[in-house]
C-alpha cells in the first residue's frame, strides 16, 4: 500500500539568501521634463545673446549719433552763431535735434543747457555747459517669447564750452538752465521747453564739469576781488 504523499512537502521554497528582483519604475516619465526644461533653459540663453547684441549694436549706433551731434555743435560757422544768440540754449537743442534725425536717430532725446550767470565768471570769461542723452526701445527678435518686447537703451555726452572774447565777453540777458525735449519720432522742431536755475538740478555730470570750469575761470589772475 503507497503512501500518502504530503503536498506541503513537496512545496518548493526558495532559499533565505536568494535575491528579490524588484520592477524599476519607468524612468521615462522623470527625464522627459528634465530635457524639456533644459530646452527651454539652453533656447532662453540664446534667446536673450541674441537680442543683447542687437542692443549692444543700436547702443554703438548711438554714440555715433550723439558724437556728431556734439560735433555739428562745435563746427566754427554755428559755434558763431550761437555765441551771439540771444537763446543760445535753443539754438544748441536744435543744432543737436536735426543731426539726430538727419543721422537716423528716431528716438527720445533730451537737451540741458546751462549759461553760467556773469556775476561768477571774470568780465572776459564765458562758460557755458551742455548734456545730451538718447533713448529708445530696441525690439527683440527671441526674448518676445518671453513677454520681453523690447530692450532699454541710452546714451550721454556732457560737453563745457568756452565762447573766446577779447576783454569783456558778451552774454545773454538770461543765464541758468534750461531742458529740451524731443519725443520718439517727434520733429526737430517739436522741441518741449522748460527751465531749471540751480545747476546741481539737472544730470551730475553736467554739474561737475560746469563747476570744474567755473573753478578754473575764477582762478584766473584777471579776476578782481572786491
Amino acid at each position: 500500500m503507497s503512501r500518502a504523499v504530503d503536498k506541503r512537502a513537496l512545496r518548493v521554497r526558495p532559499p533565505r539568501n536568494a535575491l528579490h528582483l524588484h520592477r524599476m519604475p519607468d524612468e521615462r516619465g522623470t527625464i522627459a521634463p528634465l530635457a524639456v526644461t533644459a530646452v527651454l533653459l539652453l533656447f532662453g540663453v540664446l534667446a536673450f545673446s541674441v537680442d543683447q547684441g542687437i542692443a549692444c549694436a543700436a547702443k554703438v549706433r548711438q554714440e555715433n549719433a550723439v558724437d556728431a551731434a556734439r560735433d555739428a555743435c562745435f563746427d566754427a560757422s554755428f559755434a558763431l552763431m550761437a555765441k551771439n544768440a540771444d537763446d543760445p540754449g535753443l539754438a544748441v537743442a536744435h543744432r543737436v535735434a536735426e543731426t539726430l534725425r538727419a543721422d537716423g536717430f528716431f528716438g527720445a532725446v533730451t537737451v540741458w543747457f546751462f549759461e553760467v550767470p556773469k556775476e561768477e565768471l571774470p568780465d572776459s570769461r564765458r562758460v557755458w555747459g551742455m548734456a545730451v542723452q538718447l533713448q529708445e526701445q530696441v525690439p527683440t527678435v527671441f526674448a518676445r517669447g518671453f513677454g520681453i518686447e523690447s530692450l532699454p537703451v541710452a546714451s550721454k555726452r556732457v560737453v563745457v564750452a568756452e565762447p573766446f572774447a577779447g576783454s569783456v565777453v558778451w552774454r545773454p540777458d538770461g543765464s541758468g538752465g534750461e531742458v529740451f525735449e524731443l519725443a520718439t519720432g517727434a520733429d526737430s522742431t517739436a522741441l518741449l521747453r522748460g527751465r531749471f536755475d540751480r545747476l546741481d538740478d539737472g544730470p551730475a555730470e553736467l554739474d561737475r564739469e560746469v563747476r570744474a570750469a567755473v573753478a578754473a575761470a575764477g582762478g584766473l589772475a584777471e579776476r578782481k576781488e572786491p
